[in-house]
């Protein structure tokens, strides 16, 4: 096993909730467990550390790094800014389509098994009524900084409170966009990016 496949692994068990804030990763261990020398693991290591994913602790090991209180609650204030703009400038042009695909990939969503898919699904479920604001580059923001919040969907298995509280204010967006009714809209969004600053909040913890 290379650099780039312990690299993949380790960011795919972190993004998966697999290995949790918090986790001390040694580099004696994970040579052992990859069967390779500590050289391939120190270079994967220095790339997840580049990438955000691990952070140095005091006593100069490497841990996975989490979202504090307060960055949470900054990712979310950014979101709901974003989000907002590409939800009003996109309502008006929705069509029937659009809405009836929301809701298929809002019910895909609820019965998913795998955090990663979940991940995908929820994001195609917001570009696609985001889809139609014309800014491919706000659209682009939007998917990467929801990227940011991927560990929170390991918390969220199949058949959790959390799941079904996501499928609803999934449904309770897609209701009032189809009513066109933009304030209703822009307010049910509202309310599922609160409940995402709790979900990332926790995420941290």
């Amino acid at each position: 096993m290379d650099t780039n496949e312990i690299a993949a692994t380790l960011r795919r068990q972190i993004e998966g909730g697999t290995l949790p804030p918090g986790t001390v990763l040694k580099q004696e261990v994970l040579a052992e467990r990859f069967g390779v020398s500590r050289q391939p693991v120190r270079q994967a290591l220095d790339r997840l550390l580049a990438s955000g994913l691990l952070n140095r602790r005091p006593d100069r090991s490497l841990a996975v790094s989490g979202l504090t209180e307060e960055e949470s609650r900054e990712l979310a204030e950014i979101r709901a800014a974003l989000e907002s703009t590409a939800l009003r400038a996109s309502l008006p042009m929705l069509g029937d389509s659009e809405l009836r695909k929301a809701r298929r990939i809002n019910e895909d969503l609820v019965e998913e098994e795998d955090s990663a898919i979940l991940e995908e699904l929820d994001i195609a479920f917001h570009r696609t009524l985001y889809g139609r604001c014309g800014n491919d580059r706000l659209l682009s923001m939007i998917d990467g900084l929801r990227r940011e919040s991927r560990r929170a969907y390991a918390r969220q298995p199949k058949g959790s409170d959390e799941r079904v509280v996501l499928h609803a204010e999934h449904r309770a967006i897609v209701d009032a966009c189809e009513l066109r009714d933009e304030a209703a809209a822009l307010q049910a969004l509202s309310n599922h990016l609160q409940m995402t600053t709790a979900r990332l909040t926790r995420e941290g913890e």
